[in-house]
Order: structure tokens, then sequence, then C-alpha cells
């Protein structure tokens, strides 16, 4: 099989949550949906793993009970300069919403306009409302003249808890006013530590109430994604005559209220929805986990293209983080995978390349400040357009581990599967590869590869190639490659360390065989530290050595792989290089510029022959350029297939660097905004280089 490589990344779940917290009196449990089914749920139902685990605090494209997060009625933020005096006077209050919604009845005459604020230990409702015919009595009976507030808060997946409760105006000199549960098995009865203090006016009455956030079970961790709305009721005693409220929905069906942002929220659709005309706009992933700060839950929404972070306890209750999401992000789960304490982001996002649909799976967590960091990628599925072919990888992920193996695949086999894949350790592993299953696990602050389970690579065949003598064409490398440690030539490395001053026994990051020139038997090619070290019992006689320093490197670990790979086609490997180069921008913060470096061995010496920057990553804003092996037009070797790939966090206008143009010293990243729809670098018998 000819197949090509695909030379990349595409940049930003498992499942969590566990049982919602106990509903205090007067809440209702609503809004319950059968859930939907996911591969790792049927996977576990048979006695397998989970890919993505499922049933959990996870979002495949939505819930369908998502709303706007703009809305006309938001709680506001008390300001400490001006807190809240219970003396039923709203000077101090921000402007009140009114009433525009007639659930029942006469409302002649009726009127209600309200605002929220809230603190650390209360929300606070003020209300005036207009009745020229008011009925109270002690008893604060149903059909007295009352504002009712219905809240209702996120639990658990596509599920909210709604509260009801009574706002009842006491009758000055004869009775006081009451704060009352109008739903659930205390109804009825007052709602513990709630205030209220009315003030008779012209035509109607004020009312304000404080009512602790403990009174919600839910309110400990979550004062985001609210619902809520507000009725006042025109009673006569005997009977209700109407009623006015500033939104539909009810305690039993809360998914139909309208949503009650808080400042958190409300930054969100000051900064960038209303400017982008989404504030109206529900968003199409809405999960609610605590991912940093306090123990209070942030709220994480995709609108279109945007991802969205805000919470009470994140950025101080009163700023966001957003990203301009690449691709389709197609699911969405957190679990704490890190260790930290907190919930961690896996990330499935889909984007075109070739013929097909690519999906990949990233885990994103917040270890310091409040961005969000990729830790794991991996790709996991490519579905041929139309879908009748598709290749996909199984996934496991626990607790500072993540297994991927290989799945059957469809439609597609050694011979006929040609679409880009990503590079390395990044790409999708293939039924007919030489890897089944592959173990990662948390180093430091990613998670690296441990360890692999092999199995017998199938024998390739070229796509069409069919002859009565049954010939095949094997894919290239044709040299074997063998990872296993060698003693190959070991006085001879032990003269290369003797020479370069490197300690006696130190182990090389990667040591393989390959025949790299010269007649069929192997060479050793071993990397210690920046050095590419060449040796073998024909190369130089059996007495010498290679030696090429990798100083475009910074440090030793910023070389990430090293393989080999005949990309030229003249019997011989290449040693094909990965790695990182660290540089400046002028603002003074980090660059971390990708690339592929292509190193022959020719006359006993090595020499670079074909080097392109394959991603750019600054502040977690990346580009990832793509980059294929595909067979040469001679049919001998491979041409270097180069194209733009995907952006995240920067958009044409925003990012720093213009597009360099091709055939320079290292051959550039292409970007997706930068007018070259590809480049197709072909071997000279020198080096790969570019179309004259």
């Amino acid at each position: 099989m000819k197949r090509a490589a695909f030379v990349g990344l595409v940049g930003l779940i498992a499942c969590g949550g566990g049982a919602p917290a106990k509903s205090p009196d007067g809440a209702s449990d609503a809004s319950k949906r059968e859930a939907h089914e996911s591969i790792g749920d049927l996977a576990a139902a048979k006695g397998g793993i989970a890919a993505l685990g499922g049933a959990g605090n996870r979002e495949d494209g939505g819930t369908g009970v998502e709303v706007a997060m703009g809305a006309a009625l938001h709680a506001v933020e008390v300001d400490r300069k001006s807190p809240v005096k219970l003396d039923g006077v709203l000077k101090e209050w921000p402007a009140r919403t009114p009433a525009g919604e007639t659930v029942g009845g006469r409302v002649d005459g009726l009127g209600l306009a309200v605002a929220v604020q809230y603190d650390d230990a209360k929300i606070y409702v003020g209300a005036e409302v207009t009745d020229s015919q008011l009925t109270r009595t002690a008893a604060h009976a149903e059909n007295d003249d009352h504002v009712s507030m219905v809240l209702a808060f996120p639990s658990g997946r596509g599920a909210l808890k709604g509260y009801e409760i009574g706002l009842y105006p006491g009758k000055p000199g004869e009775s006081a006013g009451a704060v009352k549960w109008l739903a659930g098995p205390s109804k009825g009865q007052p709602v513990a530590g709630a205030k209220l203090v009315e003030s008779d006016s012209k035509g109607g009455y004020t009312i304000e109430a404080a009512i602790p956030w403990a009174t919600f079970a839910e309110a400990r961790t979550m004062r985001v994604g609210l619902r809520g709305v507000f009725r006042v009721h025109d009673g006569d005693g005997a009977s209700e005559k109407g009623v006015l409220a500033t939104g539909q929905g009810t305690v039993d069906k809360p998914s139909d209220l309208p949503a009650l942002p808080t400042a958190a929220e409300q930054a969100v659709v000051d900064g960038l929805l209303a400017p982008r005309n989404l504030a109206g706009q529900a968003p199409k992933i809405d999960v609610f986990a605590d991912v940093a700060g306090d123990e209070r839950k942030e709220r994480i929404s995709v609108f279109g293209k945007f991802f969205t972070i805000c919470g009470p306890g994140y950025r101080s209750g009163h700023q966001f983080f957003w990203r301009e999401v690449a691709g389709e992000l197609s699911s969405f789960e957190t679990r704490e995978l890190t260790g930290r304490g907190k919930d961690d982001m896996i990330v499935r996002r889909r984007f075109a390349a070739g013929n097909s649909m690519h999906e990949m799976l990233e885990v994103w967590t917040i270890p310091a400040g409040d961005e969000p960091v990729t830790v794991f990628t991996q790709q996991i599925a490519v579905v041929e357009n139309g879908g009748k072919r598709k290749l996909t990888n199984a996934v496991r992920v626990s607790s500072k581990e993540i297994e991927v193996s290989v799945e059957p695949a469809v439609g597609w086999d050694a011979a006929t599967f040609k679409e880009p894949t990503a590079a390395g350790d990044e790409g999708i592993l293939l039924p007919w590869g030489a890897v089944k299953s592959r173990t990662y696990k948390l180093e430091g602050k990613k998670f690296a590869k441990a360890s692999e389970v092999a199995q017998a690579p199938a024998a390739t065949v070229a796509s069409g190639a069919a002859s009565a003598g049954g010939a095949t064409t094997k894919d290239l490398p044709t040299p074997p490659v063998s990872t296993k440690p060698s003693d190959l030539g070991k006085q001879v490395m032990d003269a290369y360390y003797r020479d370069q001053g490197v300690a006696a026994g130190t182990k090389p990051r990667f040591d393989i065989e390959v025949n790299v020139e010269g007649d069929a038997k192997p060479e050793r090619v071993a990397l210690v530290g920046r050095d590419i070290v060449v040796l073998g019992p024909t190369f130089k006689g059996g007495t010498g050595y290679a030696r090429m320093s990798l100083t475009q490197f910074a440090e030793d670990k910023d070389v990430s792989e090293m393989t080999a790979r005949d990309v030229t086609g003249d019997g011989a490997a290449e040693i094909v290089i990965r790695g990182v180069r660290r540089a400046s921008a002028p603002s003074g913060d980090r660059v971390d510029v990708e690339g592929l470096f292509i190193y022959q061995v020719q006359s006993g010496a090595i020499t670079r022959v074909f080097a392109v920057e394959t991603g750019r990553e600054q502040s977690g804003k990346r580009v990832q350029g793509l980059v294929q092996f595909i067979p040469s037009k001679s049919g001998k070797g491979f041409d270097i297939d180069v194209r733009p790939g995907v952006a995240r966090g920067w958009t044409k206008e925003t990012y720093p660097w213009p597009q360099d143009k091709p055939g320079g010293t290292i051959e550039p990243l292409l970007l997706p905004w930068g007018g070259i729809a590809g480049v197709r670098y072909a071997w000279n018998g020198t080096q790969f280089a570019p179309p004259p």
C-alpha cells in the first residue's frame, strides 16, 4: 500500500458528575429525558470498555433544552458600595423589567416590574406592583394578591430542578409580609431565613425580599444556568382573577422558563454574543462542571464557532474566556483526569481533510491560571464523505490514563485506505498496522505514551495491483526497521561518547537499526541528546561514525520523535525527525514552532534534505498545517504534499505573522488564509524542492 501519512494535529471528554443534591421541600424534579445511547454505553452493556464514557456530564450536540443566555431580566450582583436595604423602597435598585405575558384571566389595570440582585449569601427580589384593588389577609391565602417566583437550577444532563415561592405583602398596621413555599411537601410553609418588606404606593405596592441561597440545594455549587419567571397574581380572596408574568414556564415545566443570567453570563452576552447577534441563540452545547477556581461550577458553552467558560468563581465572576473553535465540536464531556481535584474537559472535534471527515479527541485542563491547555490529542476516526467507509479507534479514558485501540475497518483495507492521518503517536491506529493498542499515562503536565501492544502488520497491496503472477507492491520504506535496544558497534559508540564528552553508557533517547546507506546490512541510528549518530559494521569500515547535531532545538526534550522511512525511493531509509523549536514573539511571549526534518546519509555524512514547519502555537492559540507523504509521480519514492490546515484562537485579522513564500531553508507553514492552496515538493536528486 502506498498510503499518505498525515503530519498534523487538530487543535481544544469521559463522563463525570455524581447524583444531584437532595432537593429541599418545594422542589420539583422535571425535564427528565431518556438518555441517548453512546458507543461507550453500548460497549459497557456488552462487557466491553466504555469508549468515551457516556451517561454522565456529556453532550453530543446538545440535549434539546438549551436556552439562549441573553434575557430581558437578569440577576445583578449587589454593589458592595450600595447594599440592599430591605425598606420597601427601590431607590438603590437597578432598572426593573416589566411583565408582559398574560398567563390567565383578565389583567386590565394589573402591572408588575421586577429586578433581581444577589450576593454570596442571598438572592434579592424587588417588585413594583400595580393593582388598584388589593386583597391581603393575615393568612396569606392562595387567592390573596401576591407575587410568585419560579426559579430553576441545572441538575444533571438536560434536567432542571424547579422551585416555586410566593411573596405576600403584609397589611401595614395589621399583618407582616410573608415568603412561603407554593409547591412541594412544604407548600404553604414559610421559607426559612427569608425576609420581606412591603410599602404601599399609589395604585399598588412595592416589595423587597431576601431569600438565602441555602434555600436551594443546587445553589451551593450552581450559580449559573438559572431559569426564572415572576408573576403577579390578582386575587379577590375567593378566586384568582388574572395573572401577569415576565415569561413562560412553570415549576413543573422548568425547561420552558426563560434564562435568568447572572453577572458572569451577562459578561458573555455583552462582550461576545450581543456584538455578533448571538445573544438570542441557544448554545449548541451547554455543560456545567467545576473546572477552575472555587467549588462552584463553571458554565461551558458553545455558540456557533465560539467556545466560552464563565462562572461565579471564574475570573472573579465578572469576566469570561472564549476561543474560536476550528471545525465542528461534536461532543463534550467533563471528568477529573489529571488528579488536580477539578474536572478536565474531553473534546471531540470534526474537520474535513482529503475526501473524508476526520475526528480528533483532545483533553483540555486548567492547571494554573484560567485558560485551558491541551494535554492530550489523538485522531480517533476517519469517515469517508457519504459514510460508506470508515475507520475508528476505541478510547478508554480513566484517571491519569488513556488507552487507544484499533477497531475493525468498514469498507477500507490496507490497499485502499489512502486518507491522510495525523503524525506520530497522535495518528489513528490502523487495523493493519503494527500497533494494536497504545496506553498513555499522565507525566507531569501532559499525557505521554507509556506502552504499546504490538500486532503483526498486514501485507499491503497497492490499490489496483493485480496480476496472474500475484506480484505485490510493498509500502515503503523497504528497509526493515528495528527498535529493539542494540549493542551494534558498541566500541564505535563508546568512541563517540569519549569524543563528545558524553558520559559512558548514556542511553540514547531513540535507538533503531535500519539500512540508511550502502549495502543491505542495517546501520545503528541513535539519538543521544540532540545528536544523530550513525554507525554499523559496514559503515565507514565498521570503525567510524557520522554525527549531526540538531542545533535548531534548544533542549534535548524538544526532539519528540525519530523514525526512518525511504522517502527518496533509493532503497535506503531517510531519518525523519519531529520536534518543537522555541522562539519569542515581539510581545515577549513564547512561541512553539513544530517542524518535520528529513536527513539522508550519503558518503558517510548526514545531510538535511527537507524541513517544513508543521504548526505554531502561542498562549493557547494554534495553527496546524497538513503534511502528507504521497507516492511520487515517477512511481519511485514519495512526494511531500503540504497544505493549509486549521487555526484555533487565531483569525486572519489577529494572526501576527505573514504568510511566508515556499523555497526557503525551512519550508513555511501554510495558513488557512494565506492564499496558497498547497505545495507539492518532489525529490530532485539532492533535496525535496517546490515546483519551479
